[in-house]
């Protein structure tokens, strides 16, 4: 045992800007702990050690480069965030712990096949063909292009807390692993082109989308299309803006979700024509979100901009590129400012403005939690802002850097103008609130596309799909090994130290291949 805490102890590194973000990591999980103290009201304690057990496993996988301790704590946080959504619908906690199952045997496949290649540590990994094997592997786990299926579902139906939580940070360990295995002198070709795609495709949806927490989970595809072509883009300065998009995106998106429940919780709603009032009602959320939509636009003197800035400057000089990144950026500052739009402009009466929010504030109550939570968000938003190379300058690189203020200024101003004049020519993009998300219709559609090759007319009970062949599954293979080896209390406490036996045995095989 006391073998295994050693290895396990000399598994972490503290090399590069992992333990930065591995500490952003800490502060984004105790910024939804105290979102949840107000939004969670059943079984209180079971979601704070849920949470510990998360935050531990996320801090582990961040930090070690033993494949074994990596993959075990990546199964603590997929375990721990699956039984969160419990607080939503075991309906959800069953259809997630499927997908992120799948994604995990293949990452399990990818990591022996590494092994077995000669790369006994995680570190950068020159085998294409490893590399396209690791990227599916984590491409169902973090929301990679055409694997994204089951991301906009899950983070809208989950509790906001929990959204706030695999938005702002889950999603994100794909990226950090990856930012491991692809070298850093080369890139990946494919990441690139799965970027460009989430880019486009995750920013078009969001547009489309008129329920709030649909709208932030397709946002989230967006952005993160941006890590995944920052990484697949290859060099020093592409790498640290994939870094500081992680933790820009990290802040704002966290506290988006966060700031969603609040206003679900005042208004009743999640679409946002009904959000009238919100700077009067709720001042300091309100306050919040502008702040955080202005830095998924990646305007000027924003956490996104710095980040979004680093990203380009790292691409191929040439008009083609500036075109393609301007694209980029104005897909990012129309879904952002349309939001901002039907929120705080629309039918909005902002004379006698002090008075009226002095009225306001009288007549609501005030979680101490809640303003906590979003005022510690918004501050890391603002601090990758004004401070990227971050406190103690950790990312040191990045210290007397040039964002080129000035033309950030200009860019802005050409983005804001654009965004305006598409979103008063086509009514604000106002559309129809969408069903509800579920992975059942997705399933359902895919399907029935595949029998209509076939020209026959089948209706398909997607609910029993999952209930029978994939949960049931597992859940009676399961039960049939419990059964089995755990019949009574003295067996119970016997396999106890069989099991440490076995992890041990298991790690020293492992060390001799």
């Amino acid at each position: 045992m006391a073998l295994l805490w050693q290895q396990f102890l000399a598994s972490f590194s503290f090399e590069s800007y992992f333990p930065l973000l591995a500490e952003v990591g800490v502060i984004l999980t105790l910024i939804t702990a105290l979102a949840a103290w107000n939004y969670i009201k059943e079984y209180k304690f079971w979601y704070y050690i849920l949470t510990l057990i998360y935050l531990i496993s996320t801090v582990v996988v961040i930090l070690t480069t033993d494949w074994f301790f990596f993959l075990f704590a990546w199964e603590m946080v997929t375990l721990t965030t699956t039984f969160l959504l419990a607080w939503s619908s075991w309906k959800l906690v069953k259809q997630y712990f499927v997908i992120q199952f799948t994604g995990s045997s293949i990452l399990l496949f990818a990591a022996l096949a590494a092994n077995a290649l000669g790369y006994t540590e995680i570190a950068a990994i020159d085998s294409v063909l490893l590399q396209f094997v690791l990227i599916i592997g984590m491409a169902t786990k973090s929301g990679i292009f055409i694997f994204h299926f089951w991301l906009p579902p899950i983070h809208s139906e989950a509790p906001s807390p929990v959204s706030a939580i695999l938005s702002g940070w889950v999603v994100k360990l794909g990226y950090i692993f990856l930012l491991k295995i692809i070298p850093i002198e080369s890139g990946n070709t494919m990441l690139y082109l799965l970027g460009i795609a989430m880019v486009v495709y995750g920013g078009w949806q969001a547009v489309r989308s008129a329920d709030l927490k649909i709208m932030l989970a397709y946002s989230t595809v967006s952005q993160l299309g941006f890590i995944a072509l920052a990484i697949g883009t290859g060099g020093e300065l592409a790498f640290l803006g994939a870094v500081l998009f992680i933790i820009a995106h990290g802040f704002a998106k966290t506290t988006l979700f966060i700031t969603s429940g609040i206003l679900q919780r005042e208004y009743g709603s999640r679409v946002v024509y009904d959000f009238k009032g919100a700077i009067f009602k709720r001042p300091l959320t309100s306050l919040a979100v502008i702040i955080s939509f202005l830095s998924l636009a990646g305007l000027v003197f924003s956490a996104g901009y710095n980040a979004k800035y680093l990203i380009s400057s790292a691409q191929l000089p040439g008009l083609l590129t500036k075109v393609v990144f301007f694209g980029f950026a104005l897909i990012s500052a129309i879904y952002s400012l349309r939001i901002l739009y039907w929120i705080f402009i629309v039918d909005e009466d902002y004379s006698n403005f002090a008075d009226k929010l002095k009225k306001a504030l009288n007549s609501y109550q005030i979680y101490s939690t809640d303003i906590l939570a979003i005022l510690f968000g918004t501050l890391g938003v603002l601090i990758v802002a004004f401070w990227p190379e971050m406190p103690g300058d950790m990312l040191e690189y990045l210290v007397d850097y040039d964002f080129n203020i000035i033309a950030g200024v200009r860019d802005s101003i050409i983005y804001i103008l654009l965004a305006v004049y598409l979103i008063h020519n086509n009514a604000g993009f106002k559309v129809k609130v969408r069903d509800h998300l579920s992975l059942e219709r997705y399933l359902r559609s895919a399907l029935d596309f595949i029998f209509s090759m076939s020209r026959k007319n089948v209706k398909f009970d997607t609910d029993k799909i999952f209930e029978t062949v994939f949960y049931n599954t597992i859940f009676n293979t399961s039960k049939k090994i419990h059964d089995f080896f755990y019949q009574d209390l003295t067996i119970q406490l016997l396999w106890i130290p069989v099991f440490l036996s076995i992890l041990l045995l298991w790690q020293q095989i492992y060390s001799y291949f």
